[in-house]
């Protein structure tokens, strides 16, 4: 039997993933069968890291009793995740370091978790680009990345997932429908965020069934459920199903 669960944003805060499983973290006997998914900004690879920190990170990631699956979000360093080894879990293409059971989504994939279906797609609009772009300049260090939005990445996506029937999908952004219907709940810096990717969800959404969608990016002050897609706040964790 297996669980799997799902968390909002983390942006690398690692107090936060330690208070969220602190019980589980003490225990003496941890044993990496559940399988957790990041909605996207994990924000764990950073541009600015050292040695010292990469292993303080690794150690810290390798106490949550979790094989660790990164939807990738708009706060992510794509040119060093990108960078990584790529491996196959739960049939699902993956970049991942070596020493720590993390695994960050390439575009498109469906994981099949004990026959259970999770369709998962990348990106994000960055509201915050051109600050980010400032601080490259200012420090000579990345902080955003064009990678963000993959438009080349959607039809080989749309055909992979209208071809299979899936039970989950687990994104960063939404489609364009449940993101106007957002507005009301979520802080005002958001409203000029329409880009090409939450057409391109909305197409994904239009189509086809799935059981449930979750999503992170927006940072609302509690989970909202809208045409049965929840978003989810930052290092919020829901249980999302349990498997045989």
């Amino acid at each position: 039997m297996r669980d799997i669960y799902v968390i909002g944003d983390i942006h690398g805060d690692f107090r936060l993933l330690e208070a969220r499983f602190s019980d589980v973290i003490n225990s003496k006997n941890i044993v990496k069968n559940d399988v957790l998914f990041v909605a996207g900004d994990a924000g764990f690879i950073n541009s600015y890291e050292s040695e010292d920190s990469k292993s303080k990170r690794i150690a810290q990631l390798n106490k949550l009793p979790f094989i660790i699956i990164v939807v990738l979000g708009n706060h992510e360093n794509y040119d060093v995740i990108e960078s990584l080894p790529e491996v196959t879990i739960f049939n699902g293409k993956c970049y991942k370091e070596d020493g720590v059971d993390v695994f960050y989504a390439k575009n498109g994939q469906i994981f099949d978790i004990d026959n259970v279906k999770f369709f998962t797609f990348n990106g994000g609009l960055s509201i915050d680009k051109e600050k980010r772009l400032e601080y490259e300049k200012q420090y000579g260090i990345k902080f955003w990345w064009p990678q963000e939005i993959k438009e080349e990445d959607f039809k080989d996506a749309y055909n992979n997932y209208f071809t299979h029937h899936v039970d989950y999908i687990i994104t960063h952004d939404v489609p364009l429908n449940v993101f106007n219907q957002l507005l009301p709940f979520i802080p005002g810096r958001f409203k000029d965020q329409v880009c090409p990717l939450q057409f391109f969800l909305q197409k994904i959404y239009s189509i086809l069934k799935f059981n449930h969608w979750y999503a992170g990016h927006y940072h609302p002050s509690y989970p909202i459920t809208l045409n049965k897609i929840t978003i989810l706040p930052i290092g919020c964790v829901l249980k999302i199903t349990s498997t045989k």
